[in-house]
């Protein structure tokens, strides 16, 4: 049986078959090991990984020994972001998944054959994404949580957008930015449209020069979309940088503190989040609330001020609302 785990329940004797590490490209695959000593453990436990994927058939469970001690997390803070949608709120959900399918796939055929990038449907998508995030914010993001290994990219490209929206109102962003954040997180990851298919979809462990390359993607993309004259500087700015960390431990440049522009800072929050909230054929999807405590715990990943009002801004509209003052809660934050 396969388990999500946290970082601090690392322990000797568990078989890891996956990471959470925002480090780590989803493209790239994990080679499966046994935790044998507490030397290894320790070393999980320390780390900067933000989760982990046990096999409790080839490994010992959670439960098994003594726990590892945490710190004492404040549960207030952060409350229960899931909630139930009605039959509405779901059908207006997936018609705009619908309505921007035919535009990404234009854009992302065109990535792959003619290596452009274009603002004009990006940004059409985008203004469909705006809409539904005005009065439907939760039952969109809820529903591209759900993401098969064929949808992943197109629906991650979705719920990355439609959160940093959702983010810049909440920060009270004016609208022409929101939007252009919006195109950003839409074209994030576009740089993995010229990747080798082969590459991306291999089954076994990366080697050191396949890694490598997929690490490639951000200064890929950026390529791509610099060919297009009018694409604004923000985008370009988000699809190069989102995986820089404060730290300077990120790439393709090792980025750190104010050298990462607000943007890119709330293109990897954004990313990360969807990533871990995501449910997929192998794992099952974090909770909001234990994806934001592991997310404020990995220190040195993400703008801690920026975080912090990404976690308010998630409270403030998904939160379980009455169906009837669900549009009076989203205004009262714009």
């Amino acid at each position: 049986m396969l388990k999500r785990i946290k970082r601090h329940q690392a322990r000797v004797g568990m078989f890891i078959t996956d990471i959470e590490d925002p480090l780590r490209d989803e493209a790239a695959p994990v080679r499966s090991f046994l935790l044998k000593d507490e030397a290894a453990a320790a070393k999980v436990r320390a780390s900067n990984i933000i989760s982990l994927v046990i096999d409790t058939r080839r490994g010992v469970d959670v439960g098994a020994g003594r726990p590892h001690p945490d710190k004492r997390e404040s549960e207030a803070s952060l409350s229960n972001l899931s909630r139930p949608f009605t039959q509405t709120e779901i059908e207006e959900a997936l018609q705009t998944i619908e309505q921007t399918r035919p535009l990404l796939d234009t854009l992302f055929s065109n990535a792959r054959l003619n290596g452009k990038g274009t603002f004009e449907p990006a940004d059409r998508a985008v203004e469909q994404i705006a809409k539904s995030m005005v009065t439907n914010p939760a039952a969109l993001i809820g529903i591209t949580r759900l993401k098969t290994k064929d949808e992943y990219t197109f629906l991650h490209s979705i719920a990355v957008s439609a959160l940093m929206v959702h983010f810049a109102r909440f920060l009270k962003f004016d609208e022409q930015t929101v939007r252009v954040l919006g195109v950003s997180g839409l074209l994030h990851d576009i740089g993995k449209m010229v990747m080798p298919d082969a590459l991306l979809s291999k089954k076994s462990a990366l080697t050191d020069e396949e890694m490598a390359e997929i690490r490639t993607h951000p200064v890929r993309g950026y390529e791509l979309l610099s060919r297009q004259g009018d694409m604004p500087q923000i985008v370009l700015d988000v699809c190069l940088h989102h995986h820089e960390r404060i730290d300077g431990k990120g790439y393709p440049f090792g980025l750190s503190d104010k050298q990462i522009s607000t943007p890119a800072r709330i293109a990897a929050i954004c990313d990360v989040y969807d990533a871990m909230t995501s449910a997929r054929s192998y794992k099952r999807a974090w909770t909001p609330a234990e994806t934001l405590r592991m997310m404020l715990k990995s220190d040195g990943h993400f703008d801690r001020h920026l975080l912090t009002q990404f976690n308010a801004s998630l409270r403030a509209s998904f939160s379980p609302v009455p169906p009837k003052d669900r549009r009076n809660a989203v205004r009262a934050i714009q």
